[in-house]
C-alpha cells in the first residue's frame, strides 16, 4: 500500500504497526481507555476475542479502529463486517469506521464508503448481511471477521465463519450486549470457551463510572452525576436512572449495566432471551392490523399505542397526555383501511376512548381483563390468558419488531405465579409497585395487539387468543 506519512517518523512507523492500541493512540489520533486496549492487544495476539458489555462503553468504535488497524498493517489485509441485520451493517459499525479515519496521519489512497473500503484487489473492508451463510464463503488469507451485535446473528453465519477459520491468519472478533443466554455467542463464555479470550465491560468499569460502586453512586449529588469526562460512553445519570428503572435483581440491569448474561427470575413470564429475539427477528408482516390500546391518565402512566401486522409490531406511540385522543385518532387513521380490530382496555378511564373510537366506525372491542378466562380451568382470568398467549407467541418466535427498550424491561419484568387451585394468575399492578416497578403500560398494549380477535359477532364467543391472526 502506498501512503504518505505525515508527524510520523519511518522508523518508528513499522513498530507502531505491530501494536494495535499505539495505531489508535499515534495514528488516528484517538483516546483509548483501559478496556479498549484490551480488546484492540486481544485481537492482535488471539485467534479469537469475545466481549460482552453494558451499554455504550465504546467496543464499536474500538472495532471501527480494528478495521482501519487491520487492513493498515497487514499488506493484503481483509476485513468482513457483519450484524443481525442489514440497517445495522450499514448504520452502527460503518459510521464509525468512517469517523475511525477522519483524523489519521496516513494518506490513504481511498476512504470507506458506506459499507465498504477498498485499498487493492485483495486489500479491502467489506461489510455483509446474515441472510445467507454463503456470502461468507471464499475468503482466505490474513482476515480479520467482525460480529457486532454477535447474540442476534443467525447460528448458521457462524458456521460459516467456522470455515474460513480453517486456512490463513484468521481472527474472529465478536461482540454484544450479554441480553440472550442461548447461542454460539453465549456458548463463547461457557460451553465453547476454550480457544476464546473472553473480555467483560461493565459500566461501573468504563472512566465514567470507575471507583464507583452502585452504593456510593446513588449517594452523588446532581451535580457530580454531570462529571462524565467521556460523553459518548456509559454515563452516571443513565446508569442511576436504570437503577430506579429496573432494579438491580433485573436481567436488564445485569445485561445492559453489568455485562453479564442475565439469571432470570424462575417467575418471570416472558425470558429476556425471546424478547431479544423478538428485536433481532425480521419479516413477518402480512395480513391485517390489529392495534392494542392501554390508557393512562394523570401522573406517571402513559397511554400507549401498539399496532401489528401479522407477527410484528409495525407502530408503537406514546401518550403522557392525560387526554390524548386526538392524537390517537391520527395515528390509527394510518392503518384504517386494513385495520381489523382495535382492542381497548376500557375499565375506568380507558372507557372514554373506547367509546370515542367507537363513535368514529373504528372496530373496537372493549377488553376487560379481569373478567372470565376463555379456560376458566387454566387462567384465573382474561388478563393471564392473554399474556399466556404472548408468552406462548415469544417462545415459538412468532413476535417480531419489538425494538422498544422500555417495552421489552416492562415484559421481562412481568412475574405469574399459580393459585391455590393451580390457576395461573399475573402480577397485579399494585404488587408490581410494591417491588418498585412502575406500570406496565407499553407490555399492556403489546399484550392486547397480540389477543386479536376475541369476540365473534354478535359478541358473545370468545375465540382462543393464541390462534388468531
Amino acid at each position: 500500500m502506498k501512503s504518505s506519512i505525515r508527524k510520523a517518523n519511518l522508523e518508528s512507523f513499522h513498530g507502531i504497526l505491530q501494536d494495535p492500541v499505539l495505531f489508535a493512540k499515534k495514528i488516528l489520533g484517538h483516546n483509548v481507555w483501559s478496556k479498549q486496549e484490551e480488546i484492540l492487544r486481544s485481537v492482535a495476539t488471539h485467534p479469537r476475542t469475545v466481549v460482552k458489555a453494558c451499554h455504550a462503553s465504546g467496543k464499536t468504535f474500538t472495532a471501527a479502529e480494528l478495521v482501519a488497524w487491520w487492513i493498515t498493517h497487514r499488506k493484503n489485509g481483509i476485513v468482513i463486517t457483519t450484524a443481525p441485520t442489514w440497517a445495522q451493517v450499514e448504520r452502527v459499525l460503518w459510521p464509525e469506521i468512517n469517523k475511525a479515519v477522519q483524523d489519521s496521519k496516513i494518506d490513504y489512497p481511498t476512504t470507506p464508503t458506506a459499507t465498504s473500503w477498498k485499498l487493492g484487489p485483495n486489500h479491502y473492508a467489506i461489510g455483509l448481511s446474515t441472510n445467507e451463510g454463503a456470502r461468507f464463503q471464499g475468503f482466505h488469507g490474513d482476515v480479520l471477521i467482525i460480529i457486532d451485535e454477535a447474540p442476534g446473528v443467525r447460528p448458521q453465519i457462524f458456521e460459516a465463519i467456522e470455515g474460513i477459520r480453517a486456512g490463513g491468519d484468521v481472527r474472529v472478533l465478536m461482540l454484544g450486549n450479554p441480553t440472550i443466554a442461548s447461542g454460539p455467542f453465549y456458548d463463547a463464555f461457557s460451553s465453547n470457551r476454550e480457544g476464546s479470550n473472553c473480555i467483560t465491560i461493565s459500566a461501573f468499569e468504563t472512566p465514567n463510572l470507575q471507583g464507583l460502586t452502585l452504593e456510593s453512586l446513588l449517594k452523588l449529588p446532581d451535580k457530580e452525576l454531570d462529571n462524565n469526562p467521556f460523553p459518548y460512553l456509559v454515563s452516571r445519570h443513565w446508569v442511576k436512572e436504570k437503577y430506579f428503572e429496573w432494579g438491580s435483581g433485573s436481567p436488564l440491569w445485569e445485561s445492559r449495566v453489568l455485562g453479564n448474561f442475565p439469571a432470570q427470575s424462575e417467575d418471570a413470564l416472558l425470558s429476556l432471551t425471546w424478547l431479544e429475539m423478538a428485536k433481532y427477528r425480521e419479516g413477518g408482516a402480512y395480513g391485517a392490523f390489529h392495534a392494542g390500546i392501554d390508557v393512562g391518565g394523570p401522573g406517571e402512566a402513559e397511554t400507549v399505542l401498539c399496532v401489528r401486522q401479522g407477527q410484528r409490531i409495525v407502530y408503537l406511540k406514546t401518550w403522557p397526555d392525560p387526554d390524548p385522543r386526538g392524537e390517537v385518532v391520527a395515528a390509527l387513521n394510518q392503518f384504517r383501511d386494513g385495520l381489523e380490530t382495535v382492542n381497548v382496555d376500557s375499565v375506568g378511564i380507558g372507557d372514554g376512548i373506547a367509546k370515542h373510537l367507537r363513535d368514529l366506525r373504528f372496530p373496537v372491542q372493549d377488553i376487560n381483563v379481569g373478567t372470565r378466562a376463555n379456560d376458566p380451568d387454566k387462567f384465573i382470568n382474561l388478563k393471564a390468558e392473554l399474556y399466556w398467549g404472548l408468552r406462548l407467541r415469544a417462545e415459538e418466535g412468532d413476535i417480531s419488531g419489538l425494538t422498544d427498550e422500555r417495552t421489552i424491561a416492562q415484559l421481562a419484568g412481568i412475574r405469574y405465579s399459580h393459585n391455590a387451585r393451580g390457576l395461573i394468575v399475573i402480577e397485579s399492578k399494585e404488587e408490581a409497585r410494591k417491588r418498585g416497578v412502575k406500570s406496565p403500560d407499553r407490555a399492556e398494549a403489546v399484550m392486547l395487539a397480540y389477543a386479536g380477535v376475541l369476540y365473534a359477532e354478535p359478541r358473545i364467543r370468545i375465540v382462543r387468543p393464541r390462534w388468531t391472526l
